[in-house]
């Protein structure tokens, strides 16, 4: 694994981003404090959609269907790669219940949220595949990453090898402490859970990076093509959210996704 990030700045908007993966090809930003990607369950979100817009301008593109998804921390993954699918919204589709986004489609948009949980993605630049994932503590618990890549081969023959990972930035062990039950369940379901799980002075603290690793390089993929931001959300105050940090006050950052390159639109046929 590498470390690699770098932050750019669009009309006073910073934006997270990995360089390798957007020379491979997959055109990508990690939102940060700078603006709250947080959809309303009730309502069109007018913030977000404006919010959508700014993101569009800082990647250079016009997407053709922006796709988004209402996680609830599941290992639950879907292919998009039709129109319209899930509830609509003014700015894209909503699908419901997933903690994964999957597609071949080029000019499509995926989204994740999260606010400590790790944001994923994947890109095999040979058969021009993406994912979106989110993995929190139970997705990193469920391997929601394997079944992501599983989903992927079975879909489109994506051999592992091939992939490009990227990891967003999260909640580094150090600041992630979780009790007793939590770590029970993934004694009951690593084996090597020492190398993630971390016992001191009464407090144990989980490593969600290197579970995630591990479950990465048990389904095949190289340890070469995996790309890590290396900022904690936690202790980055000035640069990310975090709900850990700032509890009911906390908002949340968007990683965007899209094999759509800088200066390249989707342009809608015109009706007859």
């Amino acid at each position: 694994m590498k470390l690699s990030h770098e932050v750019i700045t669009v009309d006073g908007i910073r934006y997270i981003r990995i360089p390798e993966l957007l020379e491979a090809g997959l055109n990508h930003v990690f939102t940060t404090i700078d603006m709250n990607m947080r959809v309303r369950d009730n309502a069109e979100d007018k913030k977000v959609e404006e919010n959508l817009e700014k993101i569009y301008k800082a990647m250079d593109i016009y997407p053709e269907q922006y796709y988004f998804m209402e996680q609830k921390h599941t290992d639950w993954v879907a292919i998009v790669d039709e129109p319209e699918l899930g509830r609509k919204y003014d700015f894209g589709y909503r699908n419901m219940g997933l903690d994964g986004l999957i597609t071949s489609q080029k000019t499509y948009v995926l989204a994740s949220t999260a606010a400590d949980c790790v944001p994923i993605i994947f890109y095999d630049p040979i058969k021009r595949i993406q994912a979106n994932i989110h993995s929190g503590w139970k997705g990193t618990f469920s391997r929601i990453a394997r079944k992501a890549l599983q989903h992927m081969n079975t879909a489109y023959e994506v051999d592992p090898a091939d992939v490009l990972v990227g990891i967003g930035p999260h909640i580094s062990v150090d600041s992630y402490e979780i009790k007793d039950d939590v770590a029970d369940l993934f004694y009951g379901a690593f084996l090597n859970v020492d190398e993630f799980l971390f016992e001191k002075d009464g407090k144990i603290t989980l490593d969600l990076e290197k579970a995630i690793l591990l479950t990465l390089e048990e389904e095949g993929v190289l340890s070469e093509n995996i790309y890590s931001v290396g900022l904690d959300t936690f202790e980055e105050k000035d640069l990310l959210h975090s709900y850990r940090r700032d509890k009911k006050d906390s908002d949340l950052s968007a990683c965007i996704t899209t094999m759509l390159q800088p200066g390249e639109y989707f342009e809608p046929e015109e009706e007859e």
